[in-house]
C-alpha cells in the first residue's frame, strides 16, 4: 500500500459478501462524508487490486483522484470467481464473456452471471446511497471493461428511475444484450433468436431478464435515470482488447434511450490502450 499517499487507517476490506462475492476495498474519506464512488474492476482483478491501480495512478496535474476529492468515499466491490470458457479456467469475472471481439457470442452463458452480478451491484449501491442519508444524487457509479458492462446495466435497472444518481462515468467497455436493450428502450420486444436451441434458451431468458430488470424504463419514459444522470464514457481507439466501436454502439445505445453521453476517444492510454486517460 506504500504506493497510495492517504494513510492506511483509512483503508479497510469489508467482510465476504454475501453470494460468494468478493469482498469490497473501501476507502474512506478524510472529513466529512458527502459524496460516495462505487467502482468496478474488470475481468481478472478485483476490487483491491483495481483500486490501487487506479488510485495510484496520477492526473496530468500529478496530483491523485482520491487526493482533490477528500470527503468522497470510494468503493470497490469485487466479483466472485467464474468459470471461463474461453480461458478454461476459475477467473474472477462478473459475468461469462465467451468472447471480446464477439460480445453476442454464447449469450447462454452471459445470462445467470450478469443477472447475479447486477443484483449484487444493485445491492451495494443501496447501501451506499442510505449512508448517504438517501441522497442518490450524492453517488457516483462506473467502472472498466466488464465492470463499466455490468455499472450500465445497474444504471438501467437502478430503483429510482424517476431521480438520476450523481453521475455514471465508463472505459473500454461495450454493453451486454446490446441489440436487446436498444429494443427495450424504443419501446419494442426483443428479437427472435436464430432457431437453435441454445440461442431459443437464451432469447426466452433475455427477454425474462430485459422485461424484468428494465421495466422501470422500457419505452424510454420520461424523467428516467438515463435522463437525469450525468454521463462520461471514454474509449482508446487502439484499445487491444475491447474494439473501440463496442463503445461507440454503448454510448449511442444510451443516448437513443435519452442518456446525455459525453463520449472521448483517446490514444495511447496504459494496458495497450485499455485504460483510462484524462
Amino acid at each position: 500500500m506504500s504506493n497510495l499517499t492517504h494513510g492506511p487507517s483509512r483503508l479497510s476490506i469489508s467482510e465476504v459478501d454475501k453470494g460468494s462475492f468478493g469482498p469490497s476495498f473501501i476507502i474512506q474519506p478524510i472529513s466529512e462524508h458527502t459524496h460516495t464512488a462505487v467502482i468496478l474492476h474488470g475481468r481478472g482483478s478485483c476490487g483491491e487490486e483495481f483500486a490501487q491501480e487506479l488510485l495510484a495512478s496520477t492526473l496530468s496535474d500529478d496530483s491523485t483522484v482520491v487526493g482533490n476529492f477528500p470527503n468522497w468515499r470510494w468503493v470497490f466491490p469485487s466479483s466472485r470467481e467464474l468459470w471461463s470458457t474461453a480461458f478454461r479456467e476459475h477467473l474472477p469475472a462478473w459475468f461469462e464473456a465467451h468472447s471480446l471481439t464477439d460480445p453476442t457470442a454464447r449469450q447462454d452463458l452471459q445470462v445467470d452471471g450478469l443477472c447475479e452480478s447486477i443484483d449484487y451491484v444493485s445491492h451495494v449501491v443501496q447501501d451506499e446511497i442510505r449512508r448517504l442519508g438517501g441522497d442518490q444524487t450524492r453517488l457516483v457509479l462506473g467502472g472498466i471493461s466488464q465492470g463499466a458492462a455490468v455499472g450500465m446495466w445497474a444504471l438501467l435497472c437502478h430503483r429510482d428511475q424517476a431521480t438520476g444518481i450523481g453521475g455514471f462515468f465508463a472505459t473500454s467497455t461495450w454493453l451486454p444484450f446490446a441489440a436487446g436493450v436498444e429494443q427495450v428502450l424504443a419501446g419494442q420486444q426483443t428479437g427472435q433468436s436464430d432457431g437453435t436451441a441454445a440461442a431459443a434458451a437464451a432469447n426466452t431468458r433475455l427477454n425474462d431478464m430485459l422485461l424484468s430488470k428494465m421495466a422501470n424504463v422500457a419505452g424510454g419514459l420520461h424523467g428516467s435515470v438515463l435522463q437525469t444522470t450525468p454521463i462520461l464514457m471514454g474509449h482508446g481507439v487502439d484499445d487491444a482488447y475491447v474494439d473501440v466501436e463496442l463503445g461507440r454502439r454503448a454510448a449511442q445505445i444510451l443516448e437513443q434511450g435519452g442518456g446525455k453521453v459525453e463520449w472521448k476517444e483517446y490514444e495511447g492510454a496504459e494496458e495497450e490502450g485499455h485504460w483510462y486517460k484524462a
